[in-house]
């Protein structure tokens, strides 16, 4: 008989315990997929783990108009943009949606209160640099970092395209039989060029992006320097290529 209790009440402990355990589970679950808009950055049901909406929506009043009204508006789409190199803050991209206007803005952050606009202001970006505790180690992070730059400190509306290949270039979407007979020729002439930013031979800390801007086939070395700032030299590889335009 004291083997028919001991075995009921292990039996019923089991049986607490996973019905305990499947509550846990469940009840996690409805709070990680419970985003509240308010007071989070949120793409989908995915939640940012580092400033909320609301915090950076607090900074951005510093800002002023236009980005502190593209952040209270609920249809804006805030994403916040890998930057493991920096050990004290972050990069967010704000994106408008229709009916407004398509902008895409920058911001920078870092310490407890500091926000900037980046869009067109490399100087912008090299400060957050200098605060956010910049640690580059691989060459990975070089790359990272210097794309980002490019990302970063686009125009609002456009900017130029960093390549990993000639193919996947924004070529016209209508061209004449003479745009047409121009991607041809520089499709075949820079197939075996271009490829996707990497470092250099020489150092990790140079990094060799290919890229489109203003119609012009470019390769840029972009020489990371000890204090975080990017200096670039260009090399024009093609002119007036059969793309669409960007910034």
């Amino acid at each position: 008989m004291a083997q028919n209790i001991t075995g009921g009440l292990a039996g019923y402990l089991g049986s607490f315990i996973l019905v305990f355990a499947a509550c846990t589970i469940s009840c996690g679950g409805m709070v990680a997929n419970s985003p509240n808009v308010d007071s989070t950055l949120t793409k989908g049901d995915f939640i940012m783990a580092d400033l909320t909406r609301q915090e950076l929506t607090r900074r951005a009043a510093s800002l002023g108009n236009p980005i502190l009204t593209t952040l209270e508006n609920p249809e804006t789409v805030v994403e916040r943009m890998p930057t493991s190199y920096f050990l004290d803050g972050g990069l967010y991209r704000v994106s408008t949606r229709p009916p407004e206007r398509p902008r895409t803005y920058v911001l920078g952050v870092w310490g407890k209160n500091e926000i900037s606009v980046l869009n067109n202001e490399p100087d912008a970006f090299f400060k957050l640099a200098a605060n956010a505790g910049l640690k580059l180690t691989t060459g990975g992070d070089y790359v990272d970092y210097v794309t980002t730059f490019l990302d970063a400190t686009r125009d609002y509306t456009g900017g130029i395209q960093v390549l990993t290949n000639i193919d996947e270039s924004w070529w016209l979407p209508k061209p004449t039989p003479e745009e047409a007979r121009r991607r041809e020729e520089v499709t075949a002439k820079y197939t075996k060029v271009v490829e996707a930013p990497k470092p250099s031979h020489e150092s990790n800390s140079t990094v060799i992006v290919y890229c489109i801007r203003d119609r012009n086939l470019l390769r840029m070395n972009a020489k990371v320097e000890n204090d975080g700032n990017i200096k670039i030299s260009e090399d024009l590889l093609e002119a007036e290529m059969p793309t669409v335009m960007l910034r």
